[in-house]
């Protein structure tokens, strides 16, 4: 404890006071009669900022340390003033005045005897700026470790737990405050929400995962296997000419950019160096990529599932959040002006979606939305069916085509073909809507992904069984770089035509709605059509990274533009949604649909080409073998001579080589499935349940009042001149009191009568 005449102090009792309090005689500053805390509960009314926690646990401290008086510095005074009420922190020139200065010491008072936990809830209820909050931590900390010799006496054990749970706390928090601040556009997708919505934030935060995917991906091939490759290259001697942008093979062809570049021999740096085998390394990297982008698709599913569909705060409509609940850290006009509109949209969304869900049909209407659905789906399976086999006739007769023209830009008839397609198709699709004429956009969306995802994994499945079963089979000199080169110009010109669409086509549908036919407007977002061109091009780059290990970073370039072309083609060409509509669901279904059909497409192409196909002679790390897997079998049996290895050996033959491992683990992954769903089914029972209730409490408060307005009015009816004049006007406010006191005891009244009823002893 500090003496007296060190520094003058502070007295704060926090219990009842009597009437003639006297001063200290030691201190200077003495807090008032009026100002004193009678209890906790006082302490929190006062103060205004502590939860209801913090005032139990204050007054829990309260009856332990009863008498007792807290006793700090008057330096406390100077770090309050500067801290909690500064120029600097608040953003003012406004000097701190005695009141502020006074609240700032019984909001200090109140902190120091609290628990870490409490602590933390408390300052975070406090309408300040996080500068501000942190300051405020750091006073009652500092201050509490100076009383904690005195008044809280804690054990080693106690005090190290407690300086780990709060390092750990400080360490979470910055790492959090890091990520946030270094994560990619987010003020511009806030931008995005806040004008367009959730549903076309949606496409551009699918943009951003897969950006991310990519990168993860082009940072192991390049780690694994270009650089080790590097080391030994030769010098490339072909002619470089510019067309290889365009076609990838020419100068390209010798690079590290295709499968048949790479070396089949042990890469070692002298006699005494670690030698590196190359066999391995490629097929384990992409195993290690295919493997991981498999949890990490597994669990985005899950967290987006857990989020957006089992929890129950989804479907709580949210509207006294939103208006009743404001962000005190947002303090910057631009800022305050996007959120203002981010809450705006986010109630039209509310209600839109709470208007369509009440919409009915008649009878006769059912039956011409059912007959418009089942023409829209039959045309459009028809379409999809005449596409698919004109692109297998083009790639059948492709190699004919290619031996008769000599031209180097010859090679780009069939990217050019299928981008076409998946161009012009998709928007004939979308066309079918003025037909369908869907109540709930959700459900427009989601059928255009059907009919859109069903077209491009039959186009992908067609060029694959070209692939695979064709020019593998046809003894093309290095086949799998002739694959690479394939599927780098579909990826490549799909890149061109949706840079084309954005710069030409969507500018001229805007000139052409804005000032020729002015009744068309401008046209909205189409997310169904966007978000497949997106799962389309990862499709391409999952199947083309076995035999071109560069392509997670050529998808990572054009990801990283096409996100500012459809950014500004967004705001210059589009119109919000007619029709609001949450889209909160958006991402667990655009992740769905990138694992399911298009990942797992990829892991059959992947394991028939592994498994059953013979690599070329001449090129590449596994010339030589029979199939490629037998470089695994090679090492497997080599370590098999090693007892120091045996386990690894156990662990491939009853894990990674055995059915009934993986049968177990797809009847794990579908139970869980199965308890998700059944969850999600529960959740939604329960919430419609809990509507109801709300809604059926609301009725009965209705009638309630009602019964007490007549009774009133009757009352007043059968003795109207009982009162004088005087008593009847001062009986009119007091009614209107006495009705909304009694409609709120309605709800309690009758929840006892119900008890009574149930239980005569009550």
């Amino acid at each position: 404890m500090l003496s007296d005449d060190q520094v003058n102090e502070i007295i704060i009792e926090v219990e009842n006071v009597p009437s003639g309090v006297q001063s200290h005689p030691s201190s200077n500053q003495i807090v008032p009669e009026k100002t004193l805390v009678n209890s906790s509960f006082s302490m929190v009314s006062s103060i205004s900022d502590i939860g209801v926690t913090d005032s139990q646990s204050f007054s829990d401290w309260n009856d332990k340390k009863s008498r007792r008086l807290l006793w700090f510095p008057t330096s406390l005074n100077d770090s309050i003033s500067q801290i909690l009420h500064s120029p600097e922190s608040l953003g003012t020139d406004i000097p701190c005045t005695s009141h502020e200065n006074m609240q700032g010491q019984k909001l200090i008072a109140s902190l120091i005897p609290m628990t870490s936990r409490d602590r933390i809830k408390a300052i975070r209820s406090q309408p300040r700026t996080m500068e501000e909050k942190r300051n405020l931590r750091k006073v009652a900390d500092r201050e509490k470790s100076k009383l904690s010799h005195g008044i809280f006496e804690l054990s080693c054990c106690a005090q190290c737990l407690n300086s780990i749970s709060l390092a750990y706390r400080r360490s979470k928090n910055s790492l959090s405050e890091l990520l946030s601040s270094v994560s990619l556009w987010q003020k511009t997708l806030k931008v995005i929400g806040g004008k367009f919505g959730t549903s076309v934030l949606s496409y551009f935060n699918f943009l951003r995962w897969l950006l991310k995917f990519n990168i993860f991906s082009f940072i192991v091939t390049f780690s694994f296997i270009i650089i080790p490759q590097f080391t030994i290259a030769e010098k490339n001697t072909l002619p470089f000419t510019g067309l290889e942008f365009f076609t990838g093979a020419g100068y390209f062809r010798d690079t590290v950019m295709y499968y048949g570049f790479y070396t089949n021999s042990t890469i070692q740096h002298g006699k005494g160096g670690a030698s590196y085998n190359m066999q391995l390394a490629y097929i384990f990297t992409i195993g290690v990529c295919l493997i991981i982008c498999f949890f990490s698709l597994l669990f985005s599913m899950a967290r987006y599932f857990r989020n957006n569909f089992i929890n129950p705060h989804i479907y709580s409509r949210g509207i006294a959040k939103l208006i009743f609940c404001w962000d005190f850290t947002v303090t910057h006009e631009k800022a305050v002006k996007l959120k203002q509109k981010n809450l705006s949209t986010e109630i039209r969304e509310n209600l839109s979606e709470i208007r369509q869900e009440n919409v009915k049909l008649t009878l006769n209407q059912q039956l011409i939305r059912f007959s418009a659905h089942l023409a829209a789906w039959v045309v459009s399976t028809g379409v999809a069916i005449a596409c698919c086999v004109a692109v297998y006739y083009l790639a059948d007769n492709n190699s004919q085509f290619l031996q008769s023209h000599r031209n180097p830009g010859a090679v780009l008839l069939l990217p050019f073909v299928v981008s076409c397609i998946n161009l012009a198709v998709p928007r004939f699709y979308s066309m079918f809507g003025l037909v369908e004429r869907y109540e709930m956009p959700r459900h427009e969306v989601y059928i255009l992904l059907i009919r859109n995802i069903f077209l491009k994994i039959s186009i992908i499945g067609i060029l694959c069984y070209y692939w695979l079963n064709i020019v593998a089979l046809a003894g093309e000199e290095c086949w799998e770089t002739f694959i690479g080169q394939e599927i780098y110009r579909l990826l490549l010109m799909d890149f061109v035509f949706s840079l084309a669409d954005s710069f030409l086509g969507e500018f001229l549908r805007r000139i052409i709605g804005t000032r020729v036919f002015t009744s068309l407007g401008l046209q909205e977002f189409d997310i169904a059509r966007n978000v497949l061109e997106l799962i389309y091009a990862q499709t391409l780059v999952w199947i083309g990274t076995f035999f071109c290990p560069l392509l997670p970073f050529i998808q990572m370039i054009t990801l990283f533009i096409m996100f500012y072309v459809k950014n500004i083609s967004l705001m210059m060409n589009f119109q919000p949604p007619s029709k609001a509509w949450r889209a909160s669901q958006m991402m667990t279904v655009f992740i769905f649909l990138l694992f399911f059909p298009s990942f797992t497409g990829v892991l059959c192409i992947q394991a028939i080409t592994i498994w059953r196909l013979k690599p070329s002679a001449d090129c590449g790390p596994f010339q030589g073998l029979p199939f490629f897997i037998h470089a695994i079998y090679s090492w497997i049996d080599t370590l098999s001579k090693r007892p120091s290895y045996l386990w690894v050996v156990w662990i491939y033959r009853n894990l990674i080589g055995s059915v009934h491992f993986f049968f177990i683990l797809t009847l794990i992954v579908l139970i869980i499935t199965y308890l998700y769903w059944q969850i999600t089914e529960g959740r939604k029972i329960m919430i419609r349940l809990l509507h109801e209730q709300i809604i059926n409490e609301g009725k009965d408060k209705m009638f309630l009042i009602e019964k007490l307005i007549k009774l009133q009015e009757m009352e007043k009816r059968a003795n109207p001149s009982s009162l004088p004049p005087e008593r009847r006007n001062m009986e009119q406010p007091v009614s209107l009191h006495v009705r909304e006191h009694d409609a709120a005891r309605a709800p309690d009244l009758r929840f006892r009568r119900s008890v009574q009823e149930d239980n005569p002893r009550a």
